[in-house]
């Protein structure tokens, strides 16, 4: 068993068909590359926040440069993580913009448009369960 997700480099799958691998977990940020889903080729570095809820159960937040705020519960024993997500509505519409990477400023450029462009509300909520396995 993993005693903390921090350091750790997975694959990691939920159950709609994303698949995030690599996904590296640092000390204050993830790193990962979406090998599968509605925005495949997606590359990000998010930098979080962390807390050992309790032993082998550990949570990550993040706020995304869309708005989107991602809560990660991971369970260590059993390999499985618990995702809630709020998406703002343009992104929930079209996850296909969000194809890039989040350390190229044009990509930024992108994403500050459709911010100032599109509906944020009503928020699409992800509330759904995966695995990972350690790479």
């Amino acid at each position: 068993m993993l005693s903390s997700i921090l350091g750790a480099r997975l694959s990691w799958h939920f159950a709609n068909g994303w698949v995030f691998e690599p996904a590296i977990v640092g000390p204050d940020r993830v790193e990962y590359s979406l090998k599968e889903g509605p925005h495949a080729g997606r590359h990000a570095i998010q930098h979080f926040y962390y807390q050992r809820v309790a032993p082998g159960v550990e949570t990550t937040v993040w706020y995304e440069e869309s708005g989107a705020l991602v809560h990660m519960t991971w369970y260590l024993e059993t390999q499985t993580v618990h995702r809630f997500a709020a998406l703002p509505a343009w992104l929930a519409e079209d996850m296909t913009v969000y194809r890039g990477d989040n350390q190229d400023p044009a990509f930024i450029e992108k994403i500050r448009g459709l911010i100032s462009q599109r509906q944020d509300w009503p928020r699409r909520i992800l509330d759904d369960d995966g695995y990972f396995t350690v790479i």
